[in-house]
Formats: C-alpha cells, structure tokens, sequence
C-alpha cells in the first residue's frame, strides 16, 4: 500500500514551531523503511500521523486511495484495524490472559467471536516466530517473548503495513538482533510494507530505506 504524504504540518499549542513538517514523502509498496533522529526529532509523531492516531487535516497524507483524515472517527478506527498492524514500544499485554488470547484479544473484541480459520492463523504466525509457550500466561514470558506475541498480533490480519515504534528499544543486544531480523523476515513473507522508528543501528542497517528526522524534518536519507 503506498504512503504520498504532501505538506504535512502538525503543530502543538504553546509551541512556536511545528513538531513535525514534511514537504514531501513517497513510501512505495512494500517498501521497507527506519526513521531515524535523536529523542524528540519527530519519529513516534510521524508514526502516529501515519497510523491515524492524531488528527492531521485532509489531504495531507495518503495511503493508496484512502485520505484516513476524511473518514469519521469510527471508520478510521476501523480501516486501521483491517490495514496497519501495529507495534508499539509498550507491548500492550493482558496480564492473567496467555500469550494466545493476548494474540487473539483485540479480534474478538471487534468480531465477537473467534473462529477455526482465524486461530490456525495465529499458531501459524506463532511458529514463524519460533514461539512455542501460546498456553503460557503472558507475565511469564520474558521481553523477547512479549514481543514476538505483539508482532504476532499484528500481522493477525494480514495488514498492508506494519508500523513499529522502537521495537528493538527495550530488549537485550541478543534479543533486539532476532527481533529486528524476524520481524524483517515476516514482513517480506506476508508482502507489506514496514516502517519502524528506531535507535538500533543494526536494524536500521537491514532496512531497504532510512530517513533521517532532526527538529520534526527529514535531515536527509539513504
């Protein structure tokens, strides 16, 4: 699913200057990108704007024909759920719930119901992963685990895109480097595009893309 955004302002009361101005940004299908920058560059805002978690105004951001600024707040919800998968940096697990219905949580609520073909989706993504505890309970599973039970998530639906805000950042140098390359894996196994803020150099090395973000700009990318 392509990403066109065009002049792309977002601003904050009390603050001078825009936190995040984008002029121009194109992100081919498919293609895989790291947002790089220092602490408060503008990364897990750009993130959100993508992903409709703020309020943008129209017509600045495009993903394939949908303007998520022109759908109501139920729609955009909606359209998110069914094409970006989400990572965030805090993993977003239910304590007392085992990793599976962790997994299977969020589709239950919108749908009501689990059903054979979506439960063999998710054992499926959970071997891809080499993970093999979906009966444990998800308070003792280590970071590393947690992780892969979130990206799991994520991918549940088949998203177009998966946005992941510093997914490697609260992991060990071990477990940063297996995330970062399953996640990499997974993403060019299920076609979509990936887009991750990072400070991991090592995962950003992998990335097809890298864009650099200084004072909420892109400073340059390679």
């Amino acid at each position: 699913m392509k990403l066109s955004v065009n002049q792309l302002e977002i601003k904050v009361a009390g603050l001078p200057q825009p936190i995040l101005s984008l002029s121009n940004l194109v992100i081919p299908s498919r293609q895989q990108v790291a947002v790089l920058g220092p602490s408060g560059s503008g990364k897990s805002t750009l993130l959100q704007a993508l992903s409709g978690l703020i309020d943008i105004m129209p017509g600045q951001l495009r993903w394939q024909d949908t303007d998520p600024a022109e759908l109501s707040a139920p729609q955009r919800d909606r359209w998110r759920f069914e094409h970006i998968g989400l990572v965030m940096q805090d993993f977003y697990l239910t304590p007392g719930l085992s990793a599976m219905e962790n997994l299977l949580l969020p589709y239950a609520f919108r749908y009501g119901h689990i059903g054979a073909e979506i439960k063999s989706r998710a054992l499926s993504l959970l071997e891809a992963m080499n993970f093999q505890r979906a009966d444990s309970k998800i308070e003792g599973l280590s970071r590393g685990e947690m992780q892969r039970v979130a990206i799991a998530r994520a991918l549940l639906l088949r998203p177009k895109v998966i946005i992941a805000d510093e997914p490697t950042a609260s992991l060990d140098e071990e477990n940063a480097r297996l995330i970062g390359s399953l996640l990499i894996g997974l993403a060019q196994r299920e076609q979509c595009s990936l887009i991750v803020s990072t400070h991991d150099k090592a995962l950003a090395a992998l990335m097809q893309r890298r864009i650099y973000l200084e004072n909420g700009r892109i400073r340059h990318e390679d």
